[in-house]
């Protein structure tokens, strides 16, 4: 059986107290759909789901996010 690779944008959220956290999402995912798309769109009091599998889920506020900033690209084979 072929792997398949797919490729994941990695982001770092800033928090208001200092704390970055981490997320990713398919690198093909059009921008609107992302994470930074539904940032833009979001009013101060929306909570966004950030999370995987190995690191639970957050629970957090827009207003708590100081900024969101791009990391790298990953790719994974499955």
């Amino acid at each position: 059986m072929k792997k398949e690779s797919k490729c994941y944008q990695i982001y770092h959220i800033h928090l208001l107290n200092g704390e970055v956290i981490e997320a990713s999402e398919a690198y093909d995912l059009p921008a609107e759909k992302g994470l930074v798309g539904k940032f833009e769109k979001a009013d101060d009091n929306e909570i966004f789901e950030i999370g995987d599998a190995i690191s639970g889920l957050s629970y957090i506020p827009k207003r708590s996010i100081l900024f969101i900033a791009t990391g790298d690209v990953k790719e994974s084979w499955c």
